[in-house]
């Protein structure tokens, strides 16, 4: 007998994470191509493998006669196939363009409209064929400007007054130039006796040390085999450059003009014909990456003689949203339903639609674990929480101001999701800058401007910032409990919900400990001590006897998944572990009072060498300098300790986060 059902729990709350669907499609052959085209341009279907879903029975046609020639010919059913010309030609439209220097902008107006692969290779060939002489002429250029970069190193030994061309040609002597790492130039030093040639070490270029090897013909296979266990990197260098280092470096530089201006020529031609052919190009490359994205979905389709099956994930709010679609496509058969009802062994997405201002938030919720898709989403929770950790204990306006305007900096710079994370955060440090009274470190500036009784100064309320910081994670940690419980009750999961250490039992012995522990601190007992040592001894009892209690509430059987002196001898360390955690649980928080500290401890100390300094100047940098290294240094270090809270002390209470993002094929 069940006591709840998940449905019990529907419109408790609003989340971010979404309902999907699963839409079942039967289409005929020739539609394929342009129906995938249609749907993938509509950004909302995320395709999974329908042979999967056919095996496992899953596959929704509906039974009518109308519809009887589908259901028949799945007998004969089998996946599609990649194919290997499609990614050819992408290949050959990105190495085209890539030598043209040029980056075409994909446009969805080009990938509109009923359009052939054969026809879009042909197109392609030719395309490539226009430009075949200008692009080669370029790509010889570019790789003779590579080799010429190759021989930077001359200027490190433009000094050493010999003709190498005549070493290179000695009758009894071979003479190498080449690179060898740092770790592998010690190996070398440590077997000069060993070696029987001249080594001379150059010097160091681009991270790497240079060397010239001189060593007897007789030797070669030897001297080879030394170098190569060394990782030596010889350079080969064109015979018409080797003479005086001067000279070689004379040579290179007038090389190295000549191919930049056939380049800057090239260039200039390659402009001209792009005047032509630009919108051709761009309109061939949307169509081959569309063709890419079709092809890759192919892969996931099944298909009969005369039908194509199609399986893909969509969002329920965009049900209705196909209509328009599948009316140009004849007999084509539709059916949606509800993810509960598709096969467990096609894993569920999950979808997340959050307001705006907390969206950034996801990536950090994401970094810990994705919510399942009946688990609830955190990211609000956490970005509101997140902004207080932050602020604080990073609480300062003018260095919340500096965040604000790095991060909209950021934003507008193409560090979207970083850019806006940091002004939210910054958000933070400037509420509690406010609070604190503090601006770039020094207090009493705003109190002066903005004369309320709000200012709590850190270093003036010691025992007040860290009582807040300790009341606030009780408070959190309530909220945590609570989480949990709605949790583990929609997942029906009723055991760990009443007798569980994250359920409404472990929320019980939480709070007794809380009202122990504070009757010892002031001497006085909210409830009477015998009545709270009652409810914690219950507590243990109920937190032992959590697997049987909850398999004997939800009726099943049986009660142990192992034998019972296995069970009880874990549920013992279970419990020494549950004291644990509720205790490095509470106490972690005070770290928020620490940091909030610390943040002002290191402004004293920075104004502390400024005063020994003793002049404005003086004053002036050690102001930067601190502010700097604060902003930099300590804003990292709060910004990971936010998430050490909440990932250990929060996440480890409620969230699980072992689901897969909803992940909408598109463009």
């Amino acid at each position: 007998m069940k006591i709840f059902s998940s449905e019990d729990l529907k419109g408790v709350s609003k989340l971010a994470v979404k309902k999907l669907n699963m839409m079942n499609i039967v289409c005929k052959n020739e539609y394929l191509d342009e129906l995938l085209r249609d749907l993938i341009l509509e950004e909302n279907c995320q395709f999974i493998n329908t042979i999967t879903e056919i095996e496992e029975g899953d596959f929704s046609i509906g039974m009518t006669e109308e519809n009887a020639d589908e259901i028949l010919d799945m007998e004969d059913i089998v996946p599609l196939k990649e194919n290997s010309v499609v990614t050819e030609y992408l290949d050959k439209m990105n190495d085209f363009i890539n030598k043209l220097e040029y980056a075409p902008e994909i446009k969805k107006e080009h990938m509109l409209g009923e359009h052939r692969f054969e026809n879009i290779k042909n197109e392609i060939d030719e395309v490539v064929k226009k430009f075949e002489k200008i692009t080669d002429d370029m790509q010889t250029v570019k790789n003779s400007l590579k080799k010429l970069d190759s021989m930077g190193f001359i200027d490190r030994i433009k000094n050493i007054n010999v003709d190498f061309k005549e070493l290179m040609d000695l009758d009894f002597f071979t003479m190498k130039f080449g690179f060898l790492t740092r770790e592998k130039r010690r190996k070398i030093s440590q077997n000069y006796e060993n070696i029987m040639a001249v080594v001379l070490h150059i010097g160091a270029y681009e991270e790497k040390e240079l060397y010239i090897i001189i060593s007897p013909k007789s030797l070669d296979l030897e001297m080879s085999r030394i170098l190569r266990s060394t990782d030596f990197v010889e350079i080969e260098i064109d015979s018409k450059y080797l003479s005086y280092p001067y000279e070689m470096e004379r040579m290179i530089a007038a090389d190295r003009k000549k191919y930049e201006n056939e380049l800057m020529e090239l260039r200039k031609t390659s402009d001209e014909y792009m005047v032509e052919y630009r919108d051709t190009i761009e309109r061939l490359y949307s169509k081959i990456v569309m063709e890419s994205k079709i092809d890759n979905v192919r892969t996931k389709v099944a298909a009969t003689r005369n039908f194509c099956y199609i399986s893909a994930w969509i969002p329920e709010e965009h049900n209705d949203s196909y209509g328009s679609i599948f009316e140009r496509y004849s007999n084509t058969l539709v059916t949606y339903k509800d993810a509960e009802d598709v096969s467990n062994k096609i894993p569920i997405p999950t979808f997340l639609k959050n307001f705006f201002f907390f969206r950034p938030f996801e990536t950090l919720v994401n970094m810990y674990g994705v919510p399942s898709h009946d688990e609830m989403d955190t990211t609000v929770f956490f970005g509101l929480v997140y902004m207080f950790f932050f602020g604080a204990m990073f609480g300062d306006l003018g260095q919340g101001m500096v965040f604000v305007g790095a991060g909209f900096f950021l934003e507008k710079r193409g560090m979207a999701n970083f850019g806006s994370l940091m002004w939210r955060i910054g958000l933070g440090s400037v509420f509690f800058g406010i609070i604190y009274d503090s601006f770039f470190g020094y207090e009493h500036i705003i109190s002066k401007y903005i004369p309320l009784p709000i200012y709590i100064r850190p270093m003036d309320n010691i025992n007040t910032i860290l009582l807040a910081a300790v009341a606030s994670g009780v408070v959190l940690l309530l909220i945590s409990y609570g989480c949990s419980i709605f949790n583990k009750v929609k997942a029906e999961e009723f055991g760990e919900a009443f007798f569980g250490r994250n359920g409404i039992n472990g929320m019980a012995l939480f709070l007794t400990l809380l009202a122990l522990i504070y009757g010892m601190v002031e001497g006085s007992y909210i409830i009477p001590k015998g009545i709270l040592y009652i409810i914690l001894a219950i507590s243990i009892i109920l937190l032992i006897l959590e697997e049987p209690l909850g398999n004997l509430l939800t009726g099943e059987k049986p009660l142990y998944r192992e034998p019972p002196a296995e069970y009880y001898t874990e549920s013992g360390f279970n419990v020494l572990e549950t004291f644990l955690s509720i205790l490095s649980n509470g106490i972690s928080f005070i770290r928020i009072g620490a940091f909030a500290l610390n943040h002002v401890g290191l402004f004293i100390a920075f104004q502390t060498v400024a005063d020994m300094i003793g002049s404005r100047t003086g004053n002036v940098a050690m102001f930067i300098i601190g502010n700097i290294v604060i902003i930099g240094l300590e804003g990292l270090i709060v910004f990971i300790q936010g998430l050490r809270l909440f990932y250990y002390e929060l996440f480890s209470k409620y969230y699980k986060g072992e689901g897969v993002l909803f992940s909408p094929d598109k463009i």
